[in-house]
């Protein structure tokens, strides 16, 4: 196998990895009580965060990183077929 192949294929697994990532979030059928917990509260405006924000929040960073990485190294697989 070539290593250009090799590379395109670690970029797609990257991003299929990356897609579940950031569909987790939402298969999640199973609500917890704790998620609803508000972490922090604005008292003049009335602004909160609550707990599964946040999660959400780093999970959607993970899968925008895996999503570069894979993209870096499907790019990086054409150039070297070139």
């Amino acid at each position: 196998m070539n290593s250009s192949i090799v590379l395109i294929l670690v970029g797609l697994s990257f991003n299929t990895l990356a897609s579940l990532v950031m569909l987790y979030p939402f298969l999640s059928i199973k609500r917890n009580v704790e998620d609803d917990f508000i972490v922090d509260i604005d008292k003049k405006t009335g602004d909160y965060t609550q707990k599964k924000h946040i999660k959400d929040r780093k999970l959607g960073i993970a899968g925008f990183v895996l999503f570069a990485v894979g993209f870096a190294f499907q790019i990086v697989g054409v150039i070297v077929s070139i």
